[in-house]
């Protein structure tokens, strides 16, 4: 097992080292960030349950969709980064076998971040169908899509990290121990 997740000193596509840890930190540097993000939506969000005037109501969800498609286009940005840059430089280091289960298991994350996008496409739409008065009723499913979209995405985040990060460590580790 340690040899399927050794890194690959002969293989000429390496990533220079130093350049390889500034990619692993951008990744956990903009996970956080994302992270926080979706932490102020998901309060907004469920903060939407308690209110009693319908007119707040609407402008929430007008600010929350705002908030929302700001966060998913950062969140495109960052996988065309992930895919175009980031996984393509793990993978030089990565044994073959190895390197195809992760591209099996990324694979799998994005199909939750689609499904997280659809969710959220569906709270666009609806907020932007939503015609006067509107109800708490309405708020409250509008809040509930927001939401689970908000709770795809972290799973999204968390699995990814539990996927890459112990992949990054270790490289970083035996990067490190051959430098030494």
């Amino acid at each position: 097992m340690s040899d399927r997740l050794s890194i690959q000193t002969n293989r000429a596509e390496n990533v220079n080292p130093s350049e390889f840890r500034m990619l692993a930190q951008r990744l956990k540097e903009e996970h956080v960030q994302m992270r926080e993000q979706l932490s102020d939506i998901r309060t907004l969000a469920a903060a939407l349950y308690t209110l009693e005037d319908c007119s707040i109501g609407m402008c929430r969800l007008i600010e929350l969709q705002d908030g929302i498609l700001s966060l998913v286009e950062e969140l495109e940005q960052h996988s065309e980064w992930e895919e175009g840059v980031l996984f393509p430089s793990l993978q030089t280091y990565l044994h073959p076998t190895m390197a195809i289960s992760v591209s099996r298991s990324m694979h799998v994350l994005e199909q939750d971040h689609d499904l997280a996008k659809r969710v959220v496409q569906s709270y666009v739409n609806g907020v932007n169908a939503m015609s006067l008065p509107i109800d708490m009723d309405f708020v409250h499913v509008m809040a509930s899509e927001l939401l689970t979209a908000c709770l795809i995405l972290l799973k999204h985040f968390t699995l990814e990290e539990e996927l890459v990060y112990p992949l990054i460590d270790r490289i970083m580790d035996q990067i490190e121990d051959q430098i030494s």
